[in-house]
């Protein structure tokens, strides 16, 4: 896997392409130790997020559908931001959020380059 170097302190890192990931549903996909539910928006739109509830009972949440830029946690039905991994009111809690680049049909998530290494799977 070739990653793209990016100035903020983020390796991004090929997952699939824009047609491999089917509207308002998750698809998880892995780098290295995490574990990433992917969803793409009816309107094309590509959003990563940590694929793990935020909500009480645990699991994960690449099950869930979502609605604009809304996941239905498909544990507890809280509701969740795509932008951010922000719980909306009247619940509370927050999942991490991926930064994501489509580049030439390409999708790639971006992660934390570590002190001065890269992320290796």
């Amino acid at each position: 896997m070739e990653p793209i170097l990016n100035s903020n302190e983020y390796t991004y890192y090929l997952v699939g392409h824009v047609d491999d990931f089917p509207e308002r549903l998750g698809r998880v996909v892995r780098l290295g130790k995490e574990v990433i539910a992917v969803f793409k928006t009816t309107d094309g739109q590509i959003y990563a997020l940590e694929n793990k509830s935020p909500g009480p009972r645990g699991g994960t949440i690449a099950e869930g559908m979502i609605s604009g830029e809304v996941l239905f946690d498909p544990i507890c039905d809280w509701k969740i931001s795509l932008t951010d991994g922000q719980v909306l009111d009247p619940d509370t809690g927050q999942v991490r959020a991926y930064p994501v680049q489509v580049l030439r049909n390409e999708v790639r998530i971006g992660l934390l380059t570590k002190e001065g290494g890269l992320f290796h799977e």
